[in-house]
């Protein structure tokens, strides 16, 4: 949450560059960078900060609907919603108000919605999200060395923009970028296609249920292994392949996890799009996103060379009151083998009481360590389990 200042040798000079910038920029909104990003939000004339992930793919702005509840705003029709894994009816709050920083969003029509099972498997608690209410407004700048959102009225008036590398976009109805990638899976076929890019999106890049189905993308991979993930307010079951190589304009990866959809309803069963470009590679860069002009630029932040994290637990977490339980193994793993289910309670790693989930999940990360899990079963039996966190594709 630091920004970077330059030091000027000549007092004079520092004075008649600081002006301009300081009237270009409207904006400058920190942003905890736990995973997704985080930025503090208020709300109509309600004071208390709230916490809302600021995602490039939230096409509205979403509140939890018991925050909503607790701050007196309601539902003024209900309206069927698209979300990535199908179609609901969703509660719709018309023309509220949204205060981030020193800017303010007008008439902002909000998705009232629970989001507990996100709140439940993320890092923190999630009171919202929001992301197109602002870009449609403002080019808006992601530093992620930073950690500082900054908006301008026109990308022109960004110092250092030129070490940028453009990157056309599209958009549609949904209102969320397009871009297009390339990636190479291991046996050296080539795809291209279109994606979404979506801040928002706790992933590398996935390819959605039509894409995935046409070109027979399991059965060309090395292997995959099934996952789950969570939704607003559904889960589904996906796989998790690997490839061997990204071109996204003109910047390359090398190997990483792929997601590999086979939702039947929803953005990630649409064959409009490839798939979805997600937060693992987009915080790679430092962002211009000009909605306006229909550009993104890109240049690389000090995470761009960083490897690749690839499954090695198979254990997902999430927080449930003061405890940390299992919400997902995959049956490839280790864990599963020895017994670790879904529900379990994890109450020890190595021997140590267990208090965020956060450093749980780092713990569990580890390359080719031996860890010691102490768990409750859902019937409250307490077992111990040793496994290796080694690569599961």
């Amino acid at each position: 949450m630091k920004i970077r200042l330059q030091y000027i040798a000549i007092c004079a000079f520092f004075l008649i560059s600081f002006i301009p910038v300081t009237q270009a920029q409207v904006a400058t909104i920190p942003f905890e960078n736990d995973e997704l990003m985080f930025i503090k939000v208020k709300i109509n004339d309600h004071d208390e900060p709230l916490n809302f992930v600021f995602d490039t793919g939230a096409s509205t702005a979403v509140l939890d609907e018991n925050v909503a509840k607790k701050i007196g705003i309601k539902a003024d029709y209900q309206q069927p919603t698209e979300g990535a894994a199908g179609t609901e009816m969703y509660n719709i709050a018309l023309s509220q108000k949204y205060h981030i920083g020193s800017i303010s969003v007008h008439n902002a029509h909000t998705v009232l919605v629970d989001l507990e099972r996100l709140s439940k498997r993320s890092n923190q608690q999630i009171d919202g999200i929001i992301g197109n209410n602002i870009m449609q407004q403002y080019v808006t700048q992601i530093d992620y060395d930073n950690n500082v959102i900054k908006l301008y009225n026109d990308a022109e008036e960004i110092q250092g923009k030129d070490a940028y590398k453009t990157v056309e976009a599209t958009f549609d109805y949904s209102q969320i970028p397009q871009v297009n990638l390339e990636f190479t899976l291991t046996n050296n076929q080539k795809f291209k296609g279109n994606f979404l890019f979506d801040s928002g999106a706790n992933m590398t890049f996935l390819l959605n249920t039509p894409f995935v189905k046409e070109k027979n993308m399991e059965s060309l991979m090395e292997k995959t292994i099934e996952n789950k993930a969570e939704g607003l307010t559904t889960s589904s079951n996906f796989k998790i392949g690997k490839v061997a190589g990204l071109q996204f304009g003109d910047f390359t990866f090398g190997e990483m996890p792929i997601d590999l959809s086979n939702s039947k309803a929803g953005v990630m069963a649409s064959a409009e799009y490839t798939g979805i470009l997600g937060i693992k590679i987009i915080s790679r860069f430092n962002t211009i996103l000009d909605y306006k002009q229909k550009k993104i630029y890109l240049k690389p932040s000090d995470s761009f060379k960083k490897t690749f994290r690839f499954p090695r637990s198979g254990i997902s977490l999430a927080r449930e009151a003061d405890m940390i339980k299992v919400s997902n193994v995959i049956t490839a793993a280790e864990a599963y083998e020895k017994g670790i289910r879904e529900g379990d309670q994890l109450l020890e790693i190595n021997d140590v009481d267990v208090k965020s989930v956060r450093k749980c999940r780092e713990i569990l990360r580890q390359k080719d360590k031996t860890v010691k899990l102490k768990l409750k079963t859902k019937k409250g039996e307490i077992k111990t389990v040793t496994i290796l966190l080694k690569r599961l594709i």
